[in-house]
């Protein structure tokens, strides 16, 4: 299989790293400028990159990619399988640029999904094999100008499909890629509502935000943010979020045991002991509110899930608050801006059935 993983930030370089170490061809294309240029400048230069996995006792070795581009004809034409590692931000943007050049029969997985292979669906007029992740396979980060280092391995990574037809096919191919990945959740909305980024991320913001900006940069969110009162605040969310996937035929699961399942071997640990494991080993972070942890999952988050709860009559109050609060925060209309049931779907008047047929 021919990999091509479009997005060259931390989560890119850290997956890229991995298929090469299992002899995967591989072809990284950066989309944009906005980051990591500098990183990328070296590695066209060098053509390739030094990665550590702390993992693997300290594993370090060179990624030599077939192909590093800035061209996405190059880089779709490379491929049968297509990794998208952006922003669900740019989710639209990158559809456009390349439905002109992918072919029937390739794999698109969007990582994480946010429900964004509707988006591609609307773009792309081919028989493509679409999937979602809610969260990536590896943690890990550009270390320096010189260095990706692989710092966190999920045992276990939950993925769905659309069609929900082409699940075994797709699952066959990633479990190849990804050791970890060989499961498989209902369908797109369920990862979606499972990302977890959707409500750590946002809730730790939002009550961690006068920390944030009075630290100047010296904010540990996973080993701060989390205190028991916040911890009810997840509960809270988390209750709504089940009452909407029940309406789906999705089987309820507390955030916590979620993540136990995700980061941890050992499924007979209490939950909030893994939790709090998993977050004295995270990074740093945020530095400020000009952060992705707002700006992506506050509008193709919780936007999406308010938007979903409220087409089946469903309370989605804990995150209409959170929408409020962190919206007059930053000065933003993410009600305006954010990603919609209804606009994903080009549908004014969206209920359950429609959606279960979208994304069967």
């Amino acid at each position: 299989m021919k990999v091509t993983i479009i997005g060259a930030g931390n989560a890119g370089f850290v997956h890229a790293a991995k298929l090469y170490e299992l002899g995967v061809e591989l072809c990284i294309c950066k989309n944009s400028k906005s980051v990591h240029n500098k990183f990328f400048d070296m590695v066209e230069r060098e053509s390739g990159f030094q990665a550590v996995d702390v993992t693997n006792e300290s594993n370090t070795f060179f990624v030599k990619p077939q192909v590093i581009t800035r061209d996405i004809k190059e880089a779709v034409d490379f491929a049968d399988i297509i990794m998208i590692m952006t922003t669900t931000l740019q989710h639209e943007e990158i559809a456009e640029k390349i439905a002109p050049f992918v072919c029937d029969g390739q794999v698109i997985a969007l990582i994480p999904g946010y429900m964004g292979s509707l988006i591609f669906k609307k773009h792309i007029n081919k028989k493509i094999h679409y999937c979602e992740w809610e969260t990536t396979a590896y943690n890990g980060r550009i270390a320096d100008e010189a260095l990706v280092r692989i710092t966190f391995y999920n045992p276990r990574n939950a993925i769905s499909c659309l069609p929900q037809a082409d699940s075994d096919f797709v699952l066959g191919k990633f479990s190849k890629l990804f050791c970890n990945t060989k499961f498989l959740r209902k369908n797109i909305l369920e990862s979606a509502f499972h990302n977890p980024n959707m409500i750590v991320h946002t809730i730790g913001v939002l009550f961690s935000s006068a920390r944030i900006e009075h630290s100047q940069g010296d904010f540990w969110m996973y080993k701060e943010a989390f205190t028991p009162s916040i911890i009810n605040v997840i509960n809270a969310f988390d209750k709504q979020k089940n009452d909407i996937l029940e309406v789906f035929g999705c089987n309820r699961l507390d955030y916590f045991d979620a993540a136990k399942w995700r980061n941890a071997k050992d499924l007979s640990l209490d939950s909030m002991d893994v939790f709090r494991s998993f977050a004295q080993s995270s990074n740093r972070g945020p530095e400020s509110l000009a952060t992705r942890y707002i700006s992506e999952d506050v509008p193709n988050g919780l936007c999406l899930f308010s938007s979903i709860g409220k087409s089946v009559a469903k309370n989605t109050s804990i995150a209409d608050s959170i929408i409020n609060l962190l919206s007059a925060l930053v000065k933003k209309d993410f009600w305006a801006e954010g990603r919609t049931i209804q606009k994903i779907m080009n549908m004014q008047v969206v209920d359950r059935d429609a959606i279960l047929k979208a994304i069967d």
